[in-house]
């Protein structure tokens, strides 16, 4: 008798558990969406947790060593400075008599600082603020460009118009070297430090098209559009071949894509 209940009571949980996926599948339309909502943050939230530990555990490598290489150095110039006082004290004494070199204020400040705004790309492409995905903006000495008076007179009249020093030194500052800056801050970070999707394919675009002219940093016409957000115009044209004449800048086209290569100094 027992057993029979026990085969009744069976076969009513397994009919309830039908109802229950019938109730469920009639539910099926109206739920399937926000499901698939759900499960597309679930996985984005996975990969962004990822991320943000390999961050977080490559940022902490990288700071110890650091560390431990700074600690290094300094234990040897102590020793090197230790020796040099048993050895010579009368040269040290009359070589802290003599004033440092002048060191130009704004560099200093920057050696100084522990977060600089301004460096040169080889030293940002190895510094830990290629592995931070936290936007930074940053300013390079390799872009460090002015024009004299002198210069700007040495443009032809037909190309220079009515334009003035200050205009073209605003676009110079303003939008060719910034355009510089922002693209080679982005192209030397490393791909995980770079949270937003379209700056990944423009990343993987920098990086592609560095390959055609290695040892040369440049910006194409499609930078400019993209940092201007507008298309290039028969002034703006005018002025690039102003900063062309003044060696700045040099046109190149290749491949139906028109490249400016920074040759100031160069």
């Amino acid at each position: 008798m027992d057993t029979l209940e026990a085969l009744f009571q069976k076969q009513i949980e397994t009919i309830k558990r039908i109802e229950l996926f019938l109730d469920i599948y009639k539910c099926k339309q109206h739920v399937s969406e926000d499901l698939r909502d759900l499960r597309s943050d679930v996985r984005v939230a996975s990969e962004k947790l990822h991320q943000t530990r390999e961050y977080l555990e490559t940022d902490r490598k990288q700071v110890s060593s650091q560390f431990i290489e700074i600690m290094r150095k300094m234990r040897r110039n102590e020793l090197l400075m230790l020796h040099l006082l048993e050895l010579a004290p009368s040269s040290v004494e009359n070589a802290a008599s003599k004033p440092a070199p002048k060191i130009p204020s704004d560099v200093l400040k920057e050696v100084q600082n522990e977060n600089p705004t301004k460096m040169y790309l080889a030293d940002y492409s190895k510094s830990p603020f290629t592995v931070r995905s936290k936007h930074r903006a940053m300013k390079f000495y390799d872009f460090d460009a002015e024009i004299t008076e002198e210069q700007f007179d040495t443009i032809p009249k037909y190309l220079k118009g009515r334009m003035q020093l200050s205009e073209l030194t605003q676009f110079l500052q303003g939008e060719i070297i910034k355009c510089f800056e922002d693209k080679y801050a982005l192209m030397y970070k490393q791909r995980k430090a770079i949270p937003n999707q379209q700056d990944v394919t423009v990343w993987k675009e920098y990086n592609n098209l560095q390959a055609n002219f290695p040892g040369h940093s440049f910006i194409t016409q499609d930078d400019l559009t993209r940092k201007t957000g507008k298309v290039l115009d028969k002034k703006t044209y005018s002025k690039l071949q102003m900063l062309r004449h003044l060696h700045i800048l040099q046109e190149v086209r290749s491949e139906g894509i028109v490249y400016f290569l920074w040759v100031y100094n160069k």
